[in-house]
């Protein structure tokens, strides 16, 4: 990867018709007006089949954002483009007539849901891991309380769900413990390098900029791909090699309290090895106490906070730039994307200064 430092220096979402692109469009139509070179970079909506084939510009999964990040930052270092832009939109709420989402989630040969999938990973992930059904459940609910507290600072008038929520759908798995697609959602985000931002008169306080960012696809997918994910080393493989390249030791730096995370919470295995091969707990047993210190999201999680299906990595990385700028002690956060059942991974670095 080339030395040359790449920059989100703008982002913005509309949410149920709240917000505006009004900072992306207004730099955009500033590079247009100096001649500048946009590529644009399209994260697909949920009526994109699973395997449909996508273009050589466009994403899908819950990773899809690393992804894209990934061709940005080749895009711009090869100088086959100025700026780059992420976006997606996908009217979850109200862009599909009644039973059509749920068809469209049936992801794989069009019959058995991630869920169902998620379910028989869990088992293989206890038995790897060498914990039992009731330290999952406990953690599972560790996890619940510690995304409701970020939650609850965020939207202090908010309701937690229904009771019916938190009965039980699997085995596994209550109705808070899955993504909520609940949203009309619309997001992106522009990156440049340096020479560009400065051309463009965007302020030093504006810019956040990408230290390290890796994604990991297994050559297998579906059910076939779960005794591979279990062990979540390919998800260490990919946290290790954007670690190295941001030079920084996260772990260590979140734990003091001056770096933010925001996990991948759709079913609580996901997060669960996550929180382990990052480095913040030395053994499983470890995480509860962690989840009440510490909290893992900066939105809520996807139940919560709502999941705008493909295109929850690039909230996440809309919210943490926000939250960075802001921050008066978090300088670094780090935002975590997971595919299909967990067979694509994504980890990015935001450094503030």
């Amino acid at each position: 990867m080339t030395k040359t430092k790449t920059f989100i220096i703008a982002g913005d979402r509309i949410v149920d018709n709240k917000g505006s692109h009004n900072e992306t469009e207004k730099i955009l139509a500033l590079a247009q007006k100096k001649e500048l070179h946009i590529t644009t970079l399209e994260i697909v909506n949920l009526a994109k089949r699973w395997e449909d084939k996508l273009q050589p510009l466009q994403f899908k999964s819950g990773a899809s954002a690393n992804a894209a990040v990934d061709k940005a930052r080749k895009l711009l270092a090869s100088k086959k483009a100025d700026v780059v832009v992420i976006k997606g939109t996908d009217y979850l709420k109200t862009g599909y007539e009644k039973g059509a989402r749920e068809g469209f989630m049936k992801l794989y040969n069009k019959k058995f849901t991630p869920l169902e999938g998620y379910n028989d990973l869990v088992p293989l992930f206890l038995r790897y891991h060498k914990l039992s059904e009731k330290d999952f459940f406990e953690i599972r609910d560790a996890l619940f309380n510690n995304y409701a507290k970020t939650w609850k600072k965020i939207n202090p008038e908010g309701h937690l769900p229904d009771e019916r929520w938190f009965q039980p759908l699997t085995k596994y798995f209550r109705g808070v413990d899955c993504a909520n697609p609940n949203v009309d959602y619309s997001g992106q985000i522009v990156l440049t390098n340096e020479k560009t931002a400065d051309k463009l008169k965007v302020p030093k306080k504006k810019r956040v900029q990408i230290i390290g960012n890796a994604f990991t696809k297994l050559s297998v997918d579906g059910m076939e791909s779960l005794p591979k994910i279990a062990p979540y080393l390919h998800l260490k493989r990919t946290i290790d090699k954007a670690l190295k390249e941001s030079k920084t030791n996260f772990a260590s730096e979140f734990l003091k309290g001056r770096a933010l995370l925001d996990a991948y919470t759709c079913y609580p295995v996901v997060p669960m090895g996550l929180i382990y091969r990052l480095g913040l707990v030395k053994n499983m047993n470890e995480m509860k106490e962690l989840l009440t210190k510490h909290e893992v999201t900066i939105t809520g999680g996807l139940n919560l906070g709502k999941a705008a299906w493909n295109l929850t990595s690039l909230n996440s990385l809309i919210v943490m730039r926000e939250r960075l700028m802001t921050s008066k002690k978090a300088h670094l956060g780090l935002v975590h994307g997971n595919g299909s059942l967990g067979n694509q991974q994504g980890i990015t670095l935001l450094l503030y200064k």
